[in-house]
């Protein structure tokens, strides 16, 4: 019915002469030159318009054709909005004798109500909506005064919005000098230590300091792509896991970017994202529960070889262990902010990408502050700086409540044997706590909406802790402790049933959480029990894996390839959101959406990411690494007695290991 509606408002309207502003280019052009020597226009649109008419006609032919027509084909089942032909428009330039004149477009330039379109209280969203273009000096203003002369000022709005030249997009500002000059001066680092680093090498020489090849290219490249094999102080699985599910959030988040394109098949978008089809998309939340899970796990995995410490010291070196949290986080990020603010902005063009650029900048201009302070996700989370950032957020917070959780542990466990089962006991209750805290909030306060608390997170960094005490602590114990007859017949089953519960948690995140057909009681609910059960599917997976029994699953994740992308995942993390919203942004043309086009984009945004990231982490995660090691460890290398090959391996990963993933 309402493609009928449609249908019967754009023949009607199509009938009347008045559209031929917009499809015939002998009744638009006369119809401004007539209008040239009135009031109609400013002085100086005018005197554009004429220059154009009089010496460059074609041009006149470029500024109706890169406009986008109306009604344009597919308009039932389509997006409300054309773009036009932008590259058209924003090569236009005449030059004369007194100036030039350039083609300037305006992304939603023309805005045409649709049928849906609530006269007393209009949306946006409702409109359709066209690129203009024009020449640089005339307005939008200028068009309106046009389109009352045929009786139009009801049916078209002109506005000027994101409107802009070439000359606009080649314009750089004091930030953008800045940041070119930055990213050239750690250019010259890494090449400058890489050359250093590979003359030591050749002959066979030490460095006069650690610093001088901090930034080699060569020897942070080597740390990356090495691999190591059947270390038990190492969770090899890990890096299966963290592959698997940074290209989960990956398929997500470029999911989410199918919103943003002018698409011939708009239903199918709107189908697929409340479908229960969808779920190995949609479920790509979970992977951030991993990842907090995974996090809580190494901090309790490495922290609790320090129990024998006494608690003074424990207390004493906490302000050490946030400082060099937030060192081993922040300079990545801010290498990502700063880029994202200054010099992103003219590496790409199109029809959306300045509106989109200013759009997606304002929360980076109004909240910089929670954004280096890793408070956004409850500070402006609606309104959050570079979205996926939101997670550095949360897992920094929870960490800040992991430790001061693991510092009494660590003191109890140093103590006698039996304090390992209380410390079990007291993790329990924890987790029983963070799993009916989420729920209590939503019931007491159903219209609390924050997709990036933190609070409803914390059970899956103290099922990770928990896990990571126990494996920690009895990682000498034999499978199910020897006391089960017949442990493979027992795992298999176990294997069977983890991951039969984890599929259906994945496909019911999709039906309850992403459907919106259910109550926000049975959200809550649901949302209580999800992630305890992920996580839970995740310490079997972890303790079966350990112990030798993963079977196909632990082959495939404990790949040695998989460990450079898991060494890689935290500047994936970071970088692939850009890398989604610049191919979004560079979008011309109406799309067609297909589970195979969307396969076909994310195996594009993987493999961008990841080249990208490599080159992110060289730059500005191993370098600052390095030194920061440094600076909290003296200025030089202290003299130790060699370490063994395990105690080497776990150090190589733990130095490559990023803080938040």
């Amino acid at each position: 019915m309402r493609r009928l509606f449609i249908l019967f408002f754009v023949t009607i309207v199509s009938s009347q002469n008045e559209l031929k502003f917009l499809q015939n280019y002998n009744y638009w052009s006369e119809l401004v030159k007539n209008n040239l020597n009135s009031t109609t226009f400013s002085d100086s649109c005018s005197q554009q318009f004429s220059e154009l008419f009089t010496n460059d006609l074609q041009d006149v032919w470029n500024l109706f054709d890169a406009t986008a027509k109306f009604p344009w084909s597919g308009l039932a089942t389509g997006s409300y909005f054309d773009w036009g032909n932008y590259d058209q428009c924003i090569k236009i330039r005449h030059e004369y004798t007194q100036d030039r004149i350039l083609g300037k477009y305006c992304t939603h330039g023309l805005l045409i109500p649709s049928p849906k379109v609530n006269i007393s209280n209009p949306d946006f969203q409702d409109f359709y909506k066209l690129g203009l273009c024009m020449p640089d000096a005339c307005t939008a203003a200028d068009y309106n005064e046009l389109v009352q002369l045929i009786n139009l000022n009801g049916l078209f709005i002109f506005q000027d919005r994101a409107c802009h030249t070439k000359e606009d997009l080649d314009r750089y500002s004091w930030e953008d000098i800045t940041m070119v000059v930055v990213l050239v001066t750690f250019a010259c680092f890494m090449v400058v230590s890489t050359m250093y680093d590979v003359y030591l090498k050749l002959n066979k020489k030490k460095s006069i300091h650690p610093i001088c090849v901090a930034f080699s290219v060569y020897t942070n490249g080597r740390k990356i792509i090495q691999t190591s094999k059947n270390n038990k102080e190492q969770i090899q699985i890990f890096n299966g896991i963290k592959t698997i599910s940074m290209a989960w959030v990956i398929a997500g988040h470029g999911m989410a970017g199918w919103n943003n394109f002018s698409l011939t098949n708009n239903a199918a978008v709107e189908f697929k994202a409340k479908h229960a089809s969808t779920f190995y998309v949609s479920g790509a939340r979970l992977a951030v529960d991993t990842f907090f899970y995974m996090s809580g796990f190494l901090l309790a995995y490495t922290y609790i070889k320090q129990k024998t410490k006494p608690l003074a010291l424990h207390i004493k070196q906490l302000p050490y262990l946030v400082v060099h949290r937030y060192i081993r986080l922040t300079p990545a990020v801010a290498m990502l902010f700063f880029v994202f603010m200054s010099i992103f902005g003219h590496l790409g063009s199109g029809p959306l990408w300045v509106a989109g650029m200013d759009e997606i900048r304002k929360p980076c201009r109004s909240h910089w502050l929670p954004f280096f302070l890793y408070a956004q996700n409850y500070v402006n989370q609606d309104d959050v700086c570079i979205i996926p950032t939101w997670y550095l957020s949360a897992d920094m917070q929870l960490f800040l409540i992991s430790v001061l959780i693991l510092i009494p542990l660590t003191v109890l466990l140093n103590g006698d044997k039996s304090n390992f089962k209380r410390v079990m006991s007291i993790c329990l209750g924890l987790n029983i706590f963070f799993t009916i805290l989420p729920l209590v909030t939503k019931l007491v306060w159903p219209n609390y909406k924050n997709d990036y608390d933190t609070h409803s997170r914390v059970i899956d960094y103290t099922m990770g802790i928990m896990m990571g005490i126990f494996i920690r602590e009895r990682k000498d114990k034999p499978f199910f402790y020897g006391k089960i007859s017949r442990p493979r017949l027992t795992n298999l089953l176990i294997w069977i049933l983890i991951l039969t519960m984890m599929g259906v948690l994945a496909v019911y995140y999709q039906v309850i959480i992403i459907s919106l057909d259910y109550s926000d009681t049975a959200v809550a609910i649901f949302y209580t029990i999800c992630r305890p059960l992920w996580c839970l599917g995740l310490s079997w997976m972890v303790y079966s894996s350990y112990h030798g029994y993963g079977g196909i699953v632990n082959w495939i994740l404990v790949r040695p390839t998989l460990q450079i992308t898991a060494k890689l995942s935290y500047c994936m993390y970071l970088i692939h959101g850009l890398v989604i919203t610049h191919a979004t942004l560079m979008t011309r043309d109406r799309l067609f959406f297909s589970d195979w086009v969307e396969f076909n984009n994310w195996c594009a945004y993987f493999i961008v990411s990841f080249l990208l990231a490599f080159v992110w982490s060289l730059a500005f995660e191993s370098p600052l690494i390095i030194i920061e090691k440094l600076i909290f460890g003296g200025a030089t290398p202290r003299k130790s007695k060699p370490k063994n090959k395990s105690e080497n391996a776990e150090n190589t990963q733990q130095d490559v290991q990023n803080a938040a993933v």
